[in-house]
């Protein structure tokens, strides 16, 4: 057995065999430091014994990168910043999911071929699901306008549920729902300085997709807590810290909060599936990051 760090921007040391049939998936990103991505594959694949490493690189270029995984035969990578949007012109393929939501976070190399997937949204619909959380004909208040925000607000949509984008940039949010309108009309988009209690009685999910609360900037928060009630379930899907400043506001306030955590666990085992066509390991994949986060045992 040979101890190998499966990422240099990771602490964490994976012990696994390797030998000429080692197969290799990665994420490529700009940076990728701060990704618990390695902690949670790394730890799946040693859970079901599977003859494979997931490693972080920060390529040049995504068209470099996806010419590697062709000439290296790395069979699967995840996506991230700033790469997401990017990526979709130098693949042979896309889902049709994340052809509507115009960004990728998972490429699959099936013999040579590379395709391009996204799940975050399925991230986050799990992460609420497993809270029992209702979404048909729910409202729920999207804050951002990213690559998260628009996959999420796409899957939100396919699961009945009604969109208000809300941000600072209006030129930003008012294309992201532009494009939702195209599938939803009822799409609205409100700056986050017109955003009132009025506003918010009508809102049953908040969900920040944006890096505000996000380490080292932990006491920030994306909206005013004090529209934050009971009545609200709070989803923010920034991972570190575990209980950001909102998600902690929220919970003072009565509301039903769902951790950023989930969501990277979720949407990691979904692209787990699609490279192995195994079932992921979820609770390995979920206590691999909460111990990386010093949290669970």
């Amino acid at each position: 057995m040979t101890k190998i760090n499966c990422s240099r921007y990771n602490e964490q040391v994976i012990t696994t065999e390797i030998n000429s049939s080692t197969e290799m998936y990665c994420i490529f990103g700009m940076p990728v430091r701060h990704s618990f991505s390695p902690v949670i594959h790394n730890a799946a694949f040693n859970q079901l014994g599977i003859n494979a490493v997931y490693l972080a690189f920060e390529p040049p270029s995504i068209e470099d990168a996806i010419q590697s995984m062709r000439t290296l035969n790395i069979l699967g990578a995840s996506v991230t910043i700033p790469f997401k949007i990017d990526v979709i012109k130098h693949i042979d393929g896309i889902d049709q999911l994340a052809a509507r939501i115009g960004s990728v976070n998972t490429l699959v190399n099936w013999d040579g071929k590379i395709t391009g997937f996204n799940t975050d949204g399925y991230g986050a619909i799990r992460a609420l699901e497993n809270e029992n959380i209702p979404l048909g004909n729910a409202t729920c208040l999207v804050i951002g306008n990213g690559g998260s925000a628009r996959a999420i607000a796409f899957t939100l949509l396919a699961r009945g549920a009604s969109i208000i984008i809300a941000g600072r940039n209006v030129t930003r949010i008012e294309g992201l729902a532009a494009e939702l309108r195209k599938t939803e009309p009822s799409v609205r988009a409100v700056p986050l300085s017109d955003i009132d209690r009025k506003l918010m009685e009508t809102v049953d999910i908040i969900i920040n997709t944006t890096p505000v609360g996000m380490s080292p900037d932990i006491n920030a928060v994306p909206i005013d807590p004090g529209f934050i009630s009971a009545r609200h379930t709070v989803f923010d899907i920034v991972y570190s810290p575990h209980m950001t400043k909102l998600l902690s506001a929220a919970e003072e306030r009565g509301s039903t909060i769902v951790h950023g955590i989930e969501m990277l666990v979720h949407q990691g085992a979904r692209q787990f599936e699609l490279w192995t066509g195994t079932s992921a390991p979820v609770e390995t994949m979920r206590r691999a990051v909460l111990k990386h986060l010093q949290i669970g045992p």
